[in-house]
């Protein structure tokens, strides 16, 4: 029995971002029947979603990668709201499968301040409380949130760091379209460390506002401090079964550690 944390790439693994408003909910849906196995086996589970090819264009529209001025706030407006809008399409696939999901509104829960992700409450007793009831699945995403700079973007990979620290989940394993990070050559790197060169120009997609693969590489290492930490495919249900099992997935990326000199 253990705690994970589990980001659902909204580019990628729930969307694909280069086409506004699509949802692939057969993954989703298939995602909720192997998390709700795990939760009936006394798992407990949170869940973190990014805005994909709901909210990508819209932030990137508005400029919201970097708030200005009040000429924004309709941007900000527009891209919470539709941010909410994916929450709940998620949450009502991953219901009808069994999976009982509490969605939480980020923006009503983190700041950012000084740069950083602060959530509201710290310690996350709300969290903590609800992953007490029955098997309850807390659920957030990347969002737009006040900040001292007027408002900021919070994303999924933040949102999953912050969490990891504070929680010291299990696993924390981050869920896209393709077997973790591949090199120029199209071969899985099992293992991956911030000794290992990445080079971004070999990423598929558009444009992210919220830094990419490599932010979310640098994220993914820093974050494997606190847990076991992969990077997997959504449809590769036997490798994510294998992480909730204690066991070491055949196709995902394990991030590791920065060793200290």
């Amino acid at each position: 029995m253990g705690l994970f944390i589990v980001k659902l790439g909204g580019g990628s693994a729930i969307s694909d971002k280069t086409k506004p408003l699509s949802y692939r909910e057969d993954w989703v849906r298939d995602l909720g029947k192997l998390l709700l196995t795990g939760v009936r086996a006394g798992n407990r589970f949170v869940l973190v979603h990014g805005g994909g090819s709901f909210a990508h264009p819209l932030a990137l529209a508005y400029g919201l990668s970097r708030y200005r001025d009040n000429g924004q706030l309709t941007g900000v407006s527009l891209t919470s709201a539709i941010l909410h809008y994916l929450s709940m399409k998620i949450t009502m696939t991953l219901a009808t499968v069994g999976l009982p999901i509490y969605p939480l509104r980020t923006g009503s829960i983190y700041v950012i301040s000084n740069g950083k992700p602060q959530l509201l409450i710290s310690p996350p007793i709300h969290i903590l409380e609800l992953l007490k009831r029955g098997g309850v699945v807390p659920m957030m995403y990347g969002d737009v949130v006040p900040s001292d700079e007027g408002f900021s973007i919070i994303s999924g990979d933040d949102i999953m760091l912050d969490l990891s620290s504070k929680l010291r989940p299990s696993a924390a394993v981050f869920l896209t379209d393709v077997p973790g990070i591949l090199d120029s050559n199209g071969n899985l790197i099992r293992e991956l460390s911030s000794s290992s060169i990445i080079n971004e120009r070999n990423t598929r997609g558009g444009i992210d506002v919220t830094g990419g693969l490599m932010k979310k590489v640098q994220s993914a290492i820093e974050l494997s401090n606190y847990a076991r930490t992969y990077l997997c495919a959504i449809w590769d249900l036997k490798s994510i079964t294998s992480i909730i099992n204690n066991e070491e997935p055949s196709n995902c990326t394990r991030f590791l550690p920065r060793t200290k000199d």
